[in-house]
């Protein structure tokens, strides 16, 4: 095999120079460097990574725990990571939520020594994220939160929650359902408390039977259209929990050849691409001009390349926790007064 003997001697320089331009190539003048880099070429010589990694107790490798690939959401968060990773001389490991159990991913991300770590598919109580503390390595929550004191980038959700509440008051509708997931998910939680805070600002109670939390995925979201739409007295509009089952619930509704929105009005959450489409035109609440996975990336590398600290008592470390004020995308699926 080539050795970084062969490139030196090639090269005509010494073995360290070899090494700081692998490792540093900022030190080494540019055309020591193009020397080097040239004769690795005419080689074809494959640096050692692994014995690389243990040199500088890095491995510069993250990983990424996301959320499930069936909402977009994360699949644009996804690349956000990725992306960004890769231009600060990172690669990234994806594992998606459908896969296992958090513990199931630690474990298997603990196995190949990452230099940190960013979640987005966290519970509020789950268990394992002491787990994911007491490895030792920088992190970030982003999307989701836990309910202890931790690192996270973050929509203000409760926030948002009103927001489209009150637009949606305003626009004259008092009989809104709304279609969730389960509240152990500080998304799907503090949503559904803007919602809650908002209807009892505006003096209004809330339908019980207008209220779903089992709406799990787009197909439930869509089956639970139907139903709402076949109650004595059916809502004038509907807000889903993400924009993944607004659009289902799109769908189910001009399947029922109901209008969208002079019959209902429908709104979601997130403001995913697809949202702004001409021929979807759904009313949103997101965050425009941040993307929240590159924010996590950068403050989880940040953190890796500040160096090493006293990890022993994580509870005790500075947090980094980031909300984002959320803005309303009016769009076509609301602009109906009644």
């Amino acid at each position: 095999m080539v050795s970084s003997k062969d490139v030196a001697k090639l090269a005509g320089c010494s073995q360290a120079t070899v090494s700081r331009v692998l490792n540093n190539p900022e030190s080494v003048r540019p055309d020591t460097r193009t020397k080097v880099l040239n004769a690795m070429k005419a080689l074809n010589y494959q640096p050692n990574l692994a014995a690389r990694s243990l040199v500088a107790r890095s491995t510069r490798t993250i990983a990424l725990v996301s959320g499930t690939l069936k909402n977009n959401f994360f699949a644009q968060s996804t690349d956000q990571i990725v992306t960004y990773a890769a231009g600060r001389g990172y690669k990234t490991m994806v594992y998606f939520e459908n896969e296992g159990s958090l513990e199931e991913m630690m474990t298997a991300v603990q196995g190949y020594k990452v230099d940190g770590i960013i979640v987005s598919c966290v519970k509020l109580d789950d268990p394992h994220f002491t787990q994911l503390e007491q490895l030792g390595i920088p992190y970030m929550l982003f999307n989701r939160r836990h309910r202890s004191a931790c690192n996270y980038v973050a929509m203000d959700n409760e926030a948002a929650g009103g927001l489209l509440t009150r637009h949606l008051l305003d626009m004259g509708h008092r009989d809104i359902a709304y279609l969730s997931g389960p509240p152990d998910i500080s998304t799907f939680y503090e949503r559904w408390a803007g919602f809650e805070k908002a209807m009892a600002e505006a003096r209004l109670s809330v339908r019980q039977e207008l209220v779903h939390f089992n709406a799990s995925d787009a197909l439930e979201a869509q089956k639970l259209a139907w139903k709402l739409m076949q109650l004595a007295s059916p809502p004038t509009a509907i807000i889903c929990v993400n924009d993944e089952m607004a659009i289902a619930c799109l769908d189910a509704l001009l399947s029922m050849g109901l209008s969208v929105p002079s019959q209902v009005a429908l709104a979601g959450f997130d403001d995913i691409g697809l949202a702004s489409h001409q021929a979807i035109q759904l009313t949103s609440v997101g965050q425009h001009k941040f993307r929240m996975g590159e924010m996590a990336a950068e403050h989880l590398i940040a953190m890796i390349e500040a160096g090493p600290s006293d990890r022993t008592r994580p509870q005790d470390e500075p947090r980094i926790q980031i909300k984002f004020k959320p803005e309303l995308f009016v769009r076509r699926s609301t602009s109906y007064k009644i």
